[in-house]
């Protein structure tokens, strides 16, 4: 690697650890967390798991195999994600297998 890349990796590593740190400096000590704040990190997780779902639905209507698109295999893989996730509560497990069920059925 050369110079330029070593740096440009050095960059990034110090704006993630500064993005990482701005919230504990800004509000340590007596500084109360806005209201906004806290009912962004309540809804913006859930909207953020809906939109990949949905994004990720949808990109498997484009394609075509054996006259049916790949949808019905993703439904399926979501579906087993979902009630894994119920029943274990374990988000790795019902991820990995919601993953491994989709790469059987495609």
């Amino acid at each position: 690697m050369t110079l330029h890349q070593y740096g440009m990796i050095l960059v990034m590593a110090l704006v993630v650890i500064a993005l990482r740190a701005v919230p504990f400096v800004i509000f340590a000590g007596k500084c109360k967390v806005p209201v906004l704040l806290l009912y962004l990190g309540r809804v913006l997780t859930a909207a953020a798991i809906a939109m990949l779902v949905v994004y990720s639905l949808y990109s498997n209507l484009e394609y075509n195999a054996f006259g049916c698109g790949r949808i019905i295999p993703a439904l399926i893989a979501a579906a087993v994600t979902v009630l894994l996730h119920w029943f274990i509560k374990n988000p790795l497990v019902s991820i990995i297998s919601g993953t491994a069920v989709f790469m059987l059925l495609i």
